[in-house]
């Protein structure tokens, strides 16, 4: 009895190790794939924003502030929202991604960076 206890610990274990693998595998393919495709246009001297970047690099790139982005964006800031991109941020709160991308945009040549 004890031993088939340990079996399945065991092997819930293993499960579960295996499914948190395969999640942050997934993650990290898709941060890749971003940068990959991206690569040239982050190694120019060009300071446009898009709406494939996320929060935390547009804060990097362009030195606008986290609040000033969210405030444009009319959300709360968050550890999550921070390394969603903008298209994803504007789908999950309604908001036209273009317009959105023209504000931070327009506040980038304003603060003159």
């Amino acid at each position: 009895m004890k031993d088939k206890r340990m079996f399945i610990f065991w092997s819930l274990l293993l499960i579960i190790l295996l499914l948190l693998t395969i999640m942050f595998a997934a993650r990290t393919s898709q941060r890749y794939e971003t940068w990959r495709l991206h690569n040239d246009y982050l190694k120019s001297a060009n300071k446009t924003i898009q709406d494939w970047m996320s929060v935390n690099l547009i804060v990097n790139r362009s030195g606008i502030p986290k609040d000033i982005i969210y405030n444009e964006l009319g959300i709360k800031g968050s550890f999550t929202n921070d390394r969603k991109h903008l298209s994803k941020l504007c789908q999950e709160n309604h908001l036209n991604c273009t317009q959105v991308v023209a504000g931070l945009n327009r506040l980038t040549a304003e603060r003159g960076t």
